[in-house]
């Protein structure tokens, strides 16, 4: 027998030693997704990987979205998470980072070839147009972020540096005799309180909290217009803002001018959050009304159709846009109904609309007078704090 194996033979037996270092089956478990941490060729990234074949990243130094998508022309068997994962451990997984422009359809800035080495590692090769320059890709999975909170697309880990480059600018305000501080970044503006208010400390972590989450929602919107082939988006511009301030409650609004993130249409909010200063936290408002967020739910007559409820009848005989000739009129019982806040003399509750119809989006103020039928035990002690 030939002690030499034929080229065959050895391409056999190389493919059979490299399978026996792949698990038998691959599973979604395995494919590397959340936020990792490292290097394409010298520069310093930010990846978050999915499960499937999508992908964002940015560089350290100018800390701006960049989409990577599923190869052109990738075949739809190859989108399986068995087969995501086998390309993972085989070093076949590919993305590419397409040019945002609908002019520049079909145009990538670069290619990326990855494979998972372990849990905690993954290299690759980043690789320009044209078969340019290829740089070597290192990547660690992040360290958890030590915040819970939720906001974003991606774990809290991959927005860390987002955050870490935040620098505030402080400027006195007032609100009546009240005085605080305004603390902006480059996208919102919150306040914070003289730290001798009662649970002083709580408020002021909540409001810069709101304003870290604004530079995570900024950066998420401007993903959002890069990946559809959209310029950067201005600044986002909210602001949550003292509205009301007694020695029991402060109302804040929470105001998010239009802004558009790469879907159908633009979008803005507003909203309020009640804050009291002895709980030390936001609270439902809703408690302060019997059934709470329930006393609005319509219930079935003996014929069979449904009958508002009492406040839900008596928000929409107050709803400003409630007037002869006015279009909002045919639309009233279709709209939504926010939390209400309160002002010295009642509940405002603000209402919303589906998109086509949002010029109708306004505010129902209504009195403790009338709102004493409807009020709980605990929505009238409020009244009395409001009224003593």
């Amino acid at each position: 027998m030939n002690r030499f194996l034929r080229p065959q033979g050895l391409a056999a037996l190389v493919l059979a030693l490299g399978a026996a270092w792949l698990p038998a089956t691959c599973n979604a478990q395995d494919i590397p997704t959340g936020a990792w941490k490292g290097t394409i060729g010298q520069a310093s990234v930010v990846v978050c990987f999915t499960e499937y074949r999508q992908a964002q990243y940015y560089y350290l130094r100018h800390r701006r979205n960049i989409p990577l998508v599923p190869p052109q022309g990738a075949e739809p068997q190859n989108d399986t998470p068995q087969a995501i994962a086998q390309a993972w451990k085989a070093g076949e997984f590919r993305l590419e980072e397409p040019v945002p422009g609908a002019e520049e359809e079909g145009r990538v800035s670069g290619r990326w070839l990855l494979q998972a080495t372990s849990a905690t590692q993954i290299t690759g090769t980043w690789t320009a147009p044209n078969n340019g320059k290829a740089l070597p890709i290192s990547l660690h999975r992040a360290t958890p972020a030590r915040s819970t909170q939720g906001a974003g697309d991606c774990d809290p880990a991959f927005y860390e540096p987002i955050l870490a480059a935040i620098r505030l600018k402080h400027a006195p305000a007032t609100l009546g005799s009240r005085a605080y501080q305004t603390a902006s970044s480059d996208e919102a503006t919150t306040l914070q309180v003289p730290a001798d208010l009662p649970q002083a400390k709580a408020l002021n972590q909540f409001a810069l909290q709101w304003l870290r989450d604004q530079s995570v929602l900024a950066y998420d919107c401007s993903a959002g217009r890069g990946a559809r082939g959209f310029a950067e988006s201005e600044p986002l511009g909210r602001t949550l803002t003292p509205l009301l301030w007694t020695d029991d409650y402060l109302v804040l609004q929470d105001s998010l001018p239009e802004i558009f993130c790469g879907g159908a249409h633009g979008s803005s909010s507003l909203s309020y959050v009640t804050w009291s200063w002895q709980q030390g936290r936001a609270v439902d408002t809703w408690a302060w009304l019997q059934g709470g967020e329930k006393s609005l739910i319509a219930h079935t007559g003996k014929s069979g159709q449904p009958i508002a409820s009492g406040l839900m009848r008596l928000i929409k005989q107050r709803h400003p846009r409630n007037e002869d000739g006015d279009d909002c009129r045919e639309v009233l019982d279709h709209m939504s109904v926010k939390p209400p806040y309160p002002s010295m003399q009642g509940l405002v509750f603000s209402t919303g609309f589906f998109h086509a119809m949002r010029a109708c989006n306004d505010e129902v103020p209504l009195t403790w007078k009338q709102l004493w039928p409807y009020l709980s035990a605990q929505g009238r002690k409020v009244a009395e704090l409001f009224q003593r």
